[in-house]
């Protein structure tokens, strides 16, 4: 069963994630994807030019289903993952290694030191 709806909306959100990170200009999906295109590898703009072909024929074409809607959406997921900067997910990770290597070098050092502390 095809939702309309959700196609809209997963398209809106490739578009605002093109806007976003990569500063696209354009008004709609085919217009952002071909003024950044070069910024990201090719078979993410083939996924991108597919789901924009599949959301022009359901804007047009009366009575248009699509074929398989699964896998419309995981084309979707696949390329909001691709667009998505990786430098956040870095420096998050990076963070939380090293507030975990502080507090597992504090507790080693109290656990070690223990019996000599007086307070």
């Amino acid at each position: 069963m095809m939702d309309i709806e959700q196609v809209i909306e997963r398209s809106r959100r490739l578009e605002d994630l093109l806007r976003q990170h990569y500063h696209a200009k354009g008004t709609d999906l085919t217009q952002l994807v071909h003024s950044c295109d070069n910024r990201f590898p090719d078979d993410v703009s083939s996924k991108l030019n597919e789901i924009n072909i599949i959301h022009q024929k359901l804007m047009t074409e009366d009575g248009f289903d699509i074929d398989n809607y699964q896998l419309f959406m995981d084309l979707c997921a696949e390329c909001e993952v691709e667009l998505m900067p990786r430098s956040s997910r870095l420096v998050w990770g990076a963070a939380v290694l090293l507030l975990g290597g502080i507090t597992l070098a504090a507790l080693g050092f109290y656990f070690y030191h223990w019996q000599h502390i007086t307070l």
